[in-house]
This record gives structure tokens, sequence and C-alpha cells, in this order.
């Protein structure tokens, strides 16, 4: 019944509303808002677009493009950084620049405007195909145009370097179609490292909001070697399973472990940590986890003429003692905040900001010309930093200079294409993880119960 008078509304909307009706659009809009009613923020309608972009983050984890990381600023788009061995790398594009036009199109951030996502989806397209981008390059007046052509971009979703004293790190960043071959290529890394053998490692899953299921039972079965690792359970008996440890770990037993959580880590994070945590392989460092303890699978809608899909939950997970964290999260071994300002502080450092800016750029600009190429050594800038606190005094500024410093590291990083994995001065969690593991702390942690704080 209340199908009929659905269509019968829409019927009714399309004759007699006082514009013309897109009835393809009202069908979409009555089929979020069935999937709202459910009251699941995990349940939704994906439009044909975000659907693709979807399958080519998550599933593929590849997608035809120009290989450079955007972000918006003031409105425009700017370039983070161009990758290594991509058709941006390749045409000479830099971190700094500003993307203004796409073939011709004046691309432009604003609010009823285009969006970021929008212009990715501009920006991406078939591989072979041609794209031409205008640019407006610091220390150049007039903008210019390069001609690229799309080719296979692989999104990485796993790093690793070696720390000190034989203490290895791994981040992952999400769990990709291509994370679990990632992740082994990261930890055969740290162990074959011929600086010294590995006898720690910290796993960084701050900031990881999860992803394939899959892919996270495969990372944390690579620590694991018997018992379950995650179950899941749901209405229908066919999403009721088990996933068990296998006998065979990738990372030996006698190499210490620390799993680097914080609010943002969520469902395939938890997953991990949950599993590490049960099964005492290692630490949890870091603040409580997100709390999404539930599992979602896409089905298409093949009946639209456009598709598109709809994600519905289907199961809750269980860590190995049998907990669904759905809304309550991981509780860490030991809990550590990040370092947070007060409201003052914050506030000021918002307000201080765009004189920071400008300083970096203006600095980035000169000594480009100075020096013909673009500085990387952020020491040269930091030792111009008293002008700029000098200039933040005359407009009552009043920060800490290391605060200031970081601010300015950042974006100089930003602007010359720099991506540090790590942190070792500011990342008060990470350096509070490598002291856990040298003091001998990981194992008095996993033989007690209860959390404590450091």
């Amino acid at each position: 019944m209340l199908q009929k008078a659905l269509i019968e509304a829409i019927r009714k909307a399309d004759v007699h509303y006082y514009e013309d009706v897109d009835q393809q659009e009202m069908f979409e809009g009555a089929i979020k808002g069935a999937l709202t009613a459910l009251d699941d923020p995990y349940t939704f309608y994906l439009p044909p677009v975000d659907q693709k972009r979807e399958e080519e983050n998550l599933y593929h984890a590849k997608f035809g493009g120009l290989g450079i990381r955007i972000y918006e600023d003031k409105g425009f788009i700017k370039i983070a950084r161009p990758l290594p061995n991509t058709p941006a790398m390749r045409v000479g594009l830099q971190a700094g620049d500003y993307i203004t036009k796409v073939d011709g199109e004046p691309i432009h951030i604003s609010a009823g405007g285009q969006t970021l996502a929008e212009v990715v989806d501009i920006l991406r397209g078939l591989i072979g195909t041609e794209v031409t981008v205008t640019v407006q390059r610091r220390g150049h007046s007039d903008p210019f145009d390069v001609t690229l052509i799309r080719e296979e971009i692989k999104i990485t979703s796993v790093k690793q370097t070696m720390l000190e004293d034989g203490i290895g790190y791994i981040k992952i960043e999400s769990f990709t179609g291509r994370t679990v071959e990632e992740f082994k290529k990261a930890l055969k890394t740290l162990l074959d490292a011929e600086d010294g053998a590995m006898t720690a490692l910290i796993l960084d899953l701050r900031h990881n909001s999860g992803g394939l299921l899959q892919a996270a039972y495969d990372v944390a079965d690579a620590f694991i070697s018997r018992g379950n690792i995650v179950s899941t359970q749901g209405r229908l008996n066919r999403y009721n399973q088990e996933y068990p440890a296998t006998p065979e770990t990738l990372c030996p037993a006698e190499i210490e472990l620390v799993v680097l959580v914080n609010e943002y880590s969520a469902s395939g994070s938890e997953i991990v940590a949950g599993a590490i945590k049960d099964s005492k392989r290692g630490a949890i460092l870091g603040k409580k986890t997100f709390g999404k303890g539930v599992v979602q699978q896409r089905f298409p809608l093949n009946s639209l003429d456009k598709k598109g899909a709809v994600s519905l939950t289907i199961s809750t997970y269980y860590t190995p003692s049998g907990v669904s964290i759905n809304e309550t999260g991981i509780e860490p071994n030991v809990e550590v905040e990040m370092s947070k300002l007060d409201e003052v502080t914050a506030a000021m450092r918002l307000y201080a900001r765009k004189y920071v800016e400008t300083f970096v750029e203006e600095w980035i600009e000169r000594t480009e010309k100075e020096m013909g190429k673009t500085p990387k050594d952020f020491s040269q800038l930091e030792a111009e930093l008293p002008d700029l606190m000098t200039t933040l005094a005359e407009h009552n500024i009043t920060l800490d200079m290391e605060i200031i410093k970081n601010e300015a590291n950042a974006f100089f990083n930003r602007n010359v294409g720099l991506d540090p994995l790590i942190d070792l001065v500011n990342d008060n969690q990470l350096l509070d993880a490598i002291q856990l593991i040298k003091t001998g702390g990981v194992e008095a942690v996993l033989a007690s119960s209860t959390t404590v704080d450091l």
C-alpha cells in the first residue's frame, strides 16, 4: 500500500509541481529517507559517483589519475605534493602549486559551489585520457597550462621506518584491498633491516577509521597464532562467522608489540587492537577508540538507471573475549593524552595562522629565487622565526615560540612537498611508546590486567 502511495506521490509531483521534476532524483531521495528511518549512521545510499570512488579507494586502492595530493586552501585547490613516478612528477607539478582550471573550466571551492570531492572526480578519469590543468605557481605572475595523461595511481595505506635501538614502526592509514600486501612487505623490510635486528614494533592505528574486515583480520593474524581474532553475529545465520587465527605468524612472538590508538581509530583498527589486547600479544597505548563494532556490506541497486548501492549494517563484531565494543570503544592498556592546547591558546593560534602562513610562503618564494630550487631544510627558516614573533607581537599575539615553530614547520612541509612519517619531538604518544619498550614496560603491562597512565 505504501509502495503505491510513494509512486502516486511522485507522479502527482511530476504533474502538478510548479517546476520540472526529475523523478530519478525523487526516487533516490525516497531511498535515502527510507534508509535514514533505520536510525543507523552506517546504513545509507551511495550514489553512483560515490560508489565508484569507494571501489577505487577502498577495494581496488587504485584509480586513473595524475598522482597528486591536493587540499583546499583559501577556496582554491592546492597541491600538497606530487607522488613519485607519476604524471604529475614527470611534468614538474610542485608542492604549493594552485590548480585554478581543469580543461579550461575554473576551479573554486565555495559554499554552494564545487566541493573537494567534485574536483577529485574531475581530475580522475580513464587511464590514458588527457587532461589540461592551469597552474598558478608562487614566484610566477602569470598562470600556465600543463597537459597530462592519466595513469594508474596506487593508493598506499602502509608506511614503515626503523627507529632507534631496534624499534620498528609501521603506520596503517586504512584497511584497503592492498593493505595486506603492503603490510607484509613493510614487516619484511623491518625484519630484514641491515642496521640491526628488530626487537620491538610499534603499530600505529591512530586516525585509521577502518575499511575491509578481511584486511584487518589478516593484519591481526600476523601477530596471533591461536584462538579467534574476531567473530560476527547478525540477524541472518549467514552473517554469523568466526575468524580463527592461523598457527603461523608473520611477526615472531619474541618481538615486543605496542599498538597506538586514539579516539579516531575505528572499525578495522578496533578489530586489530581488540584481538591484540585480548590475546595479550601486545600493549595498546593512547586513547579509547571510536567504538564502531558493526559490519557493513554494499548491495548494488541494479534496478536504478544509474545504479548506485546501499550500505547496510549486517552484523555486530566481537573481540576474542566475546565483547562488543560498539559505541564503547577499546580502552588502552596505557592511557596517554595527545598534547592539547587550552581554549585561549588554541584560539590565538588560529588567529596567528594567517601571519604564519604569509611569513612562510614569502620566505619560501624568496629562498627559491635565491637558490634556484625549493628549500627542504626547515632549520633555515627556523633561524628567521624571531622576525615572525616580532610581527605577531605587533598584532598582540603572544604565543610560545615552540607553538609557532610547530605551526610554521607543518605549513612549510605542506608547501615544499615534505610528508614526514614520524615526529620525535611533539608526538608524545609515540615517544611514550618508545619509552615503554626501552624500560621493559610492555611485559609489565601484559602481566597486569589493569589500565595504567603514563
